[in-house]
């Protein structure tokens, strides 16, 4: 019996512990047309979604105006999402939580090196863009995007620093997230993803996943875009 209750103690904290983690991923795995991690991705025209240099690369020709190409994932029952992102070239960024259970969702948008908008919708009806308001995205570098759940609204970060209060319908938990581009058809262009944090970080707070303590900021100069 003594040893039975010692098996099921490590079982129960192993299963915490597993619960407790975030999702983390910086993509620093080989170049592949598949992102792996139970990512699935969606595309337009000739746009692909694939692994490049480190990072989650979305490139390619818009075939339909203002039709979504990106990576996207179910999850379940997170309030948090943070990711970086670089939109130097002609492809805007969108970031998309959705409740399926409630058919809610959030979506964040802005042009290349513009100011952000969102829309919000309780039921999965087109609500329309409001402006967040605050500064917009530094041009040609690493930006990191988040959103966190803060009593009844969600709470919009841009680099660290909040931005604006998203009013939210009816979405009590994130169990779909997309990170996506878009434009007008017949654009060429590109948008880079890295280092996605869904869930609470160990500690508690959002940082940038590789190398730790490093700001999207800094990325831009590592890397040298």
């Amino acid at each position: 019996m003594k040893m039975l209750i010692i098996v099921l103690s490590i079982f129960c904290l192993s299963a915490i512990v597993a619960w407790g983690e975030p999702f983390l991923d910086d993509f620093d795995r080989a170049d592949n047309d598949e992102l792996g991690e139970d990512w699935s991705t969606q595309i337009d025209g000739t746009i692909t979604v694939k692994i490049a240099d480190n990072e989650a690369l979305i490139s390619g020709a818009q075939g339909t105006d203002w039709q979504r190409s990106g990576l996207f994932r179910t999850i379940e029952d997170e309030t948090k999402i943070y990711f970086d992102f670089l939109a130097n070239d002609n492809f805007n960024i969108h970031v998309r939580i959705d409740d399926t259970a409630t058919g809610a969702y959030i979506d964040l948008y802005a042009s290349p090196g513009g100011s952000f908008s969102y829309a919000s919708s309780p039921d999965g009806g087109w609500p329309g863009w409001t402006p967040t308001g605050g500064a917009g995205m530094l041009p040609g570098q690493y930006n990191t995007i988040g959103i966190e759940k803060d009593e009844d609204d969600f709470i919009f970060y841009l680099n660290d620093k909040e931005i604006s209060v998203i009013e939210n319908k009816n979405l009590e938990n994130i169990t779909k997230v997309l990170i996506a581009s878009d434009t007008a058809a017949g654009t060429v262009g590109s948008l880079h993803i890295d280092n996605v944090i869904i869930g609470d970080a160990e500690d508690g707070t959002q940082k940038s996943v590789a190398p730790a303590g490093k700001l999207a900021i800094r990325w831009g100069e590592l890397k040298q875009l």
